[in-house]
């Protein structure tokens, strides 16, 4: 089991906030505090609210029995209130523990007194919530939609009273029976309780809420924002998440950082660690920046802050729900282990390349500071960025597997190219040969050596044997047919004799197939010296015949002008040469059929890259939906600037000037282009665009672009995405500002899906008013299902964006620390985050002023 040196931020926890206890008058069952304790445990709860009816003599004994245990036991009362209906009206107060034995004096000052089973309070609900708030207690109106409850006593009224009594200015939260009833006050905070008057009632209603750790100071932050802390039906977080970072040898000091699986927050001054944290991530996962300019910042700062001995070690849970530890020392390439649970089995090495864990495992977004601004200037980077987004894996695999078959059907066309060309070169010299020859004969030389074609024939024939003998002795000599069927291994068991008797029969037989194997090699090897003694022989009566040649060869060339030797040896090429016609017939059909496919697979291509371009419109139109002032749309094949400049950089120094070529890729798709240029088709540029005669020659005769030809016929000219903003008419990200650009992104980005978000300064280049009004809202709309890290200066997202994780940093100038983690609901986290951030004071207020329940 891995262990964390940090806490994890705030999550939720299991709380009942009205639960009664032996201290009041009407409890059911006789237990001790320890007991009561042990059945919170029991339950998963890890706040209480101990709740007694007009008294609050029991806390300090459930108190002093909680400690130590996995419970908070809160203090707090059920008032019994002068206002009713049927049933005079119950509300409960909580308060923190320092204030406990303040509640006596609360319930003094509201005018209740004598028996807790008698007393009623003179107060008004709004001035009862008036005096719990100056003893510093959260007000809640008890079970609304019940017996006694607020809701349902004065159901029947609609005057002044109910008007004062559901005040959200002044009721902290209403405490809800049914979960029909919270529809009726979205204004309020809900909690549910189980009002438990014996043990077998609890369970029976709870509120989950988010806090760093049980406290009535994280309840206090949690009323104050239920749309981020407060669920009645339990938050289980399963989306794929980075879950801790370790680093040892490097700048970050060698402490376990935990994330958590919400809105992550990295705060500090310059040079604390905070964008390292962000780029170590990155370094584990080797995932490259899009932009060169990001990429050469991402090196000098991974170099600088691991240096050469250092690891970074990212613990994470991928889609699967299985976790799993990310190892990568400086230079050297990621390790994968998957994290087994439980405690006693050790991670296992998962031998796959990280590209493929990404792709199969766990997908992350990651963003280094600025890069939104780079993207916005490179369409190629935005279509991949939306790419993301899109379910295109089906058409993007078949894309890729075509490109394949092309690739190695173009290896397998160059293959025979090669071929025809030495066919046709030999095929040329039989053709010359046989005209010279044929000119020897006219000349007589006949009549000197007749028969000599049938010796050339039957050296030829001979040759040919001896070739095959030897093909056939290698396979003969590499045959093991002993080894095809496997001795059966016997064991004890009801068959045993059986199986002896077969592994018996199957050992014969390959001890037969050993000596009949040898015995072949003894005949192949009889046969091979029986051809070589009759080719010997062969040659004697050739040699002799040559040599009675040699005697007349001077009086052969005197009578007829031949030389006899020159002729044999023609007649000795032209016999080897024989057949050469055939042969090149056939392989210029192969040659045919390779490119007829290859042109197949080209029309595959094409109907691949078009189901892509389809697949990314239905993700623009899907992705279109949750976009407000951002729209984005697709034009299919658009974008020619990567094959241009590709074009541009291979033909570097070729004396065919930048204009020349720009007309060329914007004349002529990747495939045409490369047909052009394989067939030296000079004139098909100068009819089809305007460049110089010089300009074209040079461009199809240039030695690099030919070597390159099946790249370039590749090449894709992509689908180009359009971005625009709505600021008072649709503006294309072209004709925005640079904060524009990063506003219409952010937006992009923030979609909602479970992918982790990492993002290093996200409010660069925007507008604060932005932030506060734009950014802070998506944030929090996504939180929830999908982890967001982000390494900030503004407050608005960490303190409005209500952050289960703020980690503050500090340095010493040569480490990194971790200085404190945890949410606003931890005090020192709070005062470190309004002293470091800008504006952190006035986020704090405008947070205050927007969830007024606040105390």
């Amino acid at each position: 089991m891995v262990t964390f040196d940090t806490s994890g931020g705030a999550r939720f926890i299991k709380a009942d906030l009205h639960v009664h206890s032996p201290g009041s008058y009407d409890y059911e069952d006789n237990v001790s505090a320890e007991e009561l304790v042990d059945a919170f445990e029991e339950k998963g709860l890890e706040l209480v609210a101990v709740t007694d009816h007009n008294t609050a003599e029991y806390y300090d004994k459930l108190a002093a029995a909680a400690e130590g245990s996995s419970v908070t036991v809160l203090p707090g009362v059920e008032i019994t209130t002068g206002q009713s209906g049927e049933h005079q009206i119950h509300m409960t107060a909580i308060f923190p523990p320092e204030q406990a034995d303040a509640i006596d004096n609360l319930l003094y000052e509201i005018g209740v007194e004598g028996e807790p089973e008698e007393a009623i309070a003179d107060k008004t609900i709004p001035g009862i919530c008036d005096a719990v708030r100056e003893f510093d207690g959260l007000p809640i109106l008890a079970h609304i939609d019940a017996n006694a409850g607020a809701h349902h006593e004065l159901s029947k009224r609609k005057n002044p009273t109910r008007q004062n009594v559901f005040d959200n200015e002044k009721v902290t939260a209403l405490e809800i029976i049914s979960l029909e009833t919270e529809s009726e006050f979205p204004e309020f905070t809900h909690i549910r309780s189980s009002d438990a008057h014996s043990l077998s009632q609890l369970g029976r209603g709870y509120t989950y809420l988010k806090m760093s750790t049980p406290s009535f100071e994280g309840l206090r932050t949690a009323l104050s924002d239920p749309e981020s802390r407060v669920s009645l039906e339990g938050k289980h977080t399963t989306h794929p998440s980075v879950d801790g970072l370790l680093v040892e040898d490097g700048f970050l000091q060698n402490r376990h950082l935990q994330f958590n699986k919400n809105l992550n927050c990295l705060i500090g001054g310059k040079g604390t660690g905070k964008s390292s944290v962000i780029e170590h991530i990155r370094y584990a996962l080797d995932i490259e920046p899009r932009s060169e300019t990001i990429e050469k910042e991402f090196r000098g700062l991974i170099r600088s802050t691991l240096g050469d001995s250092g690891e970074v070690q990212v613990l994470l849970t991928g889609n699967n729900g299985d976790q799993y530890m990310i190892s990568r020392e400086y230079g050297e390439e990621p390790e994968i282990k998957r994290v087994p649970g439980g405690d006693s089995s050790e991670p296992q090495k998962i031998e796959i390349p990280i590209e493929q864990f990404r792709s199969e495992f766990f997908d992350v977004e990651i963003h280094s500071q600025r890069e939104l601004l780079e993207i916005a200037r490179n369409q190629t980077d935005q279509l991949d960025l939306l790419d993301s987004y899109f379910d295109i894996g089906e058409p993007q695999n078949q894309r890729e597997s075509v490109k394949q078959l092309i690739k190695e059907k173009s290896r397998e066309i160059a293959s025979l190219e090669e071929r025809v060309a030495d066919l046709e070169e030999k095929k040329h010299r039989f053709d010359t040969l046989e005209q010279q020859v044929e000119v020897m004969k006219e000349k007589g030389v006949v009549r000197f050596v007749e028969g000599q074609e049938e010796w050339e024939r039957e050296r030829a024939s001979l040759a040919n044997t001896v070739s095959e003998f030897d093909e056939l002795e290698e396979i003969v000599d590499t045959l093991d047919l002993a080894g095809i069927v496997d001795v059966i291994e016997v064991e004890e068991g009801p068959n045993d004799g059986l199986l002896t008797s077969a592994q018996k029969t199957i050992q014969s037989l390959n001890e037969e197939l050993n000596d009949q194997q040898s015995k072949l090699l003894n005949t192949v090897e009889e046969a091979r010296e029986e051809i070589d003694r009759i080719r010997r022989e062969w040659n004697e009566a050739n040699e002799e015949r040559e040599a009675k040649h040699e005697e007349l060869a001077d009086e052969i060339e005197d009578e007829i002008g031949v030389d006899i030797e020159e002729f044999f040896s023609k007649q000795t090429e032209m016999e080897k040469l024989r057949g050469i016609g055939d042969e090149l017939e056939e392989e210029q059909s192969n040659l045919e059929d390779a490119k007829a496919k290859k042109a197949e697979l080209f029309e595959q291509l094409e109907e691949a890259r078009q189901k892509l371009t389809e697949a990314r419109q239905r993700g623009v139109t899907s992705l279109n939906g949750e976009l407000n002032d951002v729209r984005v749309s697709l034009q299919p094949r658009a974008n020619r600037a990567e094959y241009t400049g590709w074009v541009n950089h291979v033909l570097e120094g070729s004396r065919v000037y930048t204009s020349d070529k720009e007309q060329i890729t914007a004349t002529f798709d990747p495939p045409e282009l490369a047909e052009i240029v394989r067939n030296d088709d000079a004139e098909l540029l100068l009819k089809k665009t305007d460049i110089s005669p010089t300009g074209a020659k040079n461009f199809v005769t240039h030695d690099d672009l030919n070597e390159q030809l099946v790249k370039l016929e590749l090449l894709e000219i992509r689908d180009l995405p359009v971005i625009e903003l709505n600021d008072g008419g649709w503006k294309e990200l072209s004709e925005m500002s640079d904060g524009q650009q990063c506003t219409a992104l952010l937006s992009i980005i923030m979609v909602e899906r479970d992918v982790p978000l990492i993002i290093d300064q996200p409010e660069d280049m925007l507008d604060n008013k932005f932030i506060f009004t734009e950014v802070v809202k998506l944030i929090r709309s996504i939180k929830h299902d999908r982890q967001i890290i982000s390494a900030t200066h503004n407050a608005n997202i960490p303190v409005l964006g209500d952050a289960e994780q703020i980690i503050v940093m500090k340095s010493n100038a040569t480490a990194g620390f971790y200085r404190r983690c945890g949410s606003i609901d931890d005090e020192k986290v709070k005062q470190l985050a309004q002293n470091i951030l800008e504006g952190g004071e006035q986020a704090f207020k405008r947070r205050n002023e927007k969830y007024r329940r606040t105390v």
